[in-house]
């Protein structure tokens, strides 16, 4: 997760939008496969620019917010159920982003 602060600051320019679910799930496998580490960064852009962990599992999505020292263990989440947190607001309202991969 050593990618988290520096997505906060990343200009939004150098930021890929994520638009839909099927987006959210290709850009996580993404990461996997080219960096080989479980799960990546997302951001949802406003004030405060919220920086998210997601892995995918068998039943859905593993969220956690890592730019919180008090942030409690992961949230399960399934697809229909994404709708309920930030991460799935964000997505829905076209604030969600994540770092290029080089």
């Amino acid at each position: 997760m050593a990618q988290t602060h520096s997505i906060r600051a990343t200009e939004l320019t150098k930021l890929v939008p994520v638009r839909t679910l099927n987006d959210l799930d290709w850009l996580v496998k993404e990461s996997e496969i080219l960096t080989g580490e479980p799960g990546r960064e997302f951001v949802v852009l406003g004030a405060d620019r919220p920086a998210y962990h997601v892995k995918l599992d068998i039943a859905g999505y593993q969220i956690q917010r890592v730019d919180d020292d008090t942030s409690p263990a992961p949230m399960h989440s399934t697809a229909p159920d994404l709708v309920r947190h930030t991460l799935g607001n964000a997505l829905a309202c076209g604030l969600l982003y994540t770092a290029a991969l080089h």
